[in-house]
């Protein structure tokens, strides 16, 4: 059974960057570790992962992150393997709830300007980063991407078709800019300057609709 989905976003992640974890409980070892529940080690996982890559997610560094000893993390997984698909699950989870969400007031520009925020929200994307990148490795972690992808580029077609594009064109267009938001990523995995220096992602999807609606327009004329 997956654990319990957590959104990747500013508040779950407050306190729990790697090397500067607090927790608002008893001071001795033994308190912390009784008070610790699964969620906090895939937490920590989840920042270490965003932070050094796969390889870093390792049993004594959260152990060291979370202020207790290694053999505390037994008392809630098998193995480090399975950390990482408890990890990997709420990552996916918590990208699959969003992704399906409809706007509060059910409209389109809403549910694009929430589409567009939580694509370039830095730590929803440096996770995605991290995530992408141990796929490389690991052909059963990239399965799992897959169905994230395949459900933006259903969502970016909804957007579309909401907005007077055809079934074709739709879905012609949220390939590219599915294709847009792959390579932005691979980008920033490669050279961590070109996210603080390049347009902002989100105003570059913006643009590419507008112009795909413009072409359109023109094509039905």
């Amino acid at each position: 059974m997956r654990a319990k989905a957590i959104f990747l976003d500013a508040t779950v992640w407050s306190g729990y960057s790697p090397g500067c974890i607090r927790y608002r409980m008893a001071s001795s070892v033994s308190a912390r570790t009784s008070s610790l529940e699964p969620s906090d080690w895939v937490r920590a996982a989840l920042a270490r992962l965003a932070k050094e890559g796969i390889h870093e997610v390792r049993i004594e560094v959260l152990a060291r992150d979370l202020g207790v000893s290694k053999g505390s993390f037994y008392w809630h997984f098998r193995d480090r393997a399975d950390l990482l698909e408890k990890m990997l699950g709420v990552w996916e989870d918590s990208e699959l709830a969003w992704l399906g969400e409809k706007a509060s007031d059910g409209g389109t520009a809403s549910r694009w300007a929430q589409f567009v925020a939580r694509s370039i929200d830095p730590v929803r994307l440096t996770t995605e980063v991290a995530i992408r990148s141990w796929a490389r490795g690991d052909e059963k972690v990239g399965t799992r991407i897959a169905a994230v992808t395949r459900k933006r580029a259903t969502l970016i077609a909804e957007v579309l078709r909401e907005v007077g594009f055809g079934r074709s064109a739709a879905e012609s267009w949220s390939e590219i800019l599915s294709l847009i938001c792959l390579g932005w990523m691979e980008r920033v995995s490669r050279d961590a300057q070109f996210q603080l220096e390049s347009r902002d992602l989100g105003e570059l999807l913006s643009d590419v609709i507008l112009a795909a609606s413009a072409r359109s327009s023109d094509s039905n004329r």
